[in-house]
């Protein structure tokens, strides 16, 4: 049996709130704007980067392209200030790895921030294949990433692992058990996964059990 394990990034194997947060008030001050508090920050992710723009800096503040840009260049140079990995997050993942799991990372932040932040924390040897919300595929919660990876790796049982609705609403169109990371910073509104956990020790048991 093919077990393939998909992975959300932000609030499921990174915590990344804080950097986020710190690229949209920079954004916004530039705008001309005041701060926004943490759960203000929240409300702003998980759709990815234009949908986060949308909700953090109004068309009459500056406009979405120039906010984009000045988030993104501020955002790269210091995505690594404060983010860290969940805890037991590559051990965990060496586990699924060592046990056949085919794990993938499907997000709906850009490529290259997905990448560069799963090489700097030494976890891309991991994944057989890394998504970010520049690929090819719509973002999350659009089912197609997965399903690509389904039929690509010839799965018979498929999980969907993240801490937001958009994850949990994409893995249950794509069919996949889906896992809730409750210890992550997303919102699942009304979408009731199949498993929740935690910790990514309960992930990564949720996952070798089944």
């Amino acid at each position: 049996m093919t077990k393939l394990a998909v992975f959300d990034l932000d609030g499921t194997l990174i915590d990344s709130l804080n950097d986020i947060a710190l690229a949209v008030n920079h954004t916004r001050i530039c705008a001309g704007l005041t701060e926004l508090d943490t759960e203000g920050v929240k409300f702003c992710i998980g759709n990815g980067v234009d949908t986060l723009i949308d909700r953090a800096i109004p068309e009459s503040a500056m406009a979405h392209d120039e906010a984009k840009n000045i988030y993104e260049e501020f955002y790269s140079q210091h995505a690594f200030d404060k983010t860290c990995l969940y805890p037991n997050v590559a051990n965990g993942l060496k586990k699924l790895q060592g046990s056949g799991v085919r794990c993938c990372v499907v997000s709906n932040k850009p490529d290259t921030d997905t990448k560069q932040i799963l090489e700097h924390f030494g976890v891309s040897e991991y994944f057989v294949e890394i998504a970010g919300g520049s690929s090819r595929f719509p973002l999350k919660p659009a089912p197609d990433a997965l399903l690509y990876l389904k039929e690509k790796y010839n799965a018979d049982k498929c999980f969907m692992c993240g801490d937001h609705y958009t994850d949990i609403e994409c893995g249950r169109r794509a069919n996949f058990t889906t896992i809730l990371a409750k210890y992550g910073f997303g919102d699942p509104r009304s979408e009731t996964p199949d498993a929740s956990a935690n910790n990514f020790d309960a992930v990564t048991e949720i996952i070798m059990a089944d």
